[in-house]
């Protein structure tokens, strides 16, 4: 699990900062953001039994999942 945070936090980190708009998403909310999108798939992807623990495709998801949760905030949230 804490893989999966560190995992997280560093693809929240890389998707603030290669976000195609600029840096819309605040350091904090980049590091959250990324940490319950690698959590949120790893587990989800357990839970509907796509893959198990050790596998690769778990990481792949977790890191996807922090990248889409990071892109869709960015792109959801409104502009100040």
């Amino acid at each position: 699990m804490l893989g999966l945070v560190v995992v997280g936090a560093i693809v929240g980190l890389a998707g603030r900062q290669m976000h195609p708009a600029g840096r819309v998403v605040s350091l904090p909310a980049a590091l959250v953001l990324g940490m319950l999108g690698a959590l949120g798939a790893f587990y989800g992807g357990r839970a509907a039994h796509l893959f198990t623990d050790g596998q690769l495709s778990g990481w792949t998801a977790a890191i996807l999942g922090a990248a889409v949760l990071v892109g869709v905030w960015g792109v959801a949230r409104p502009r100040r």
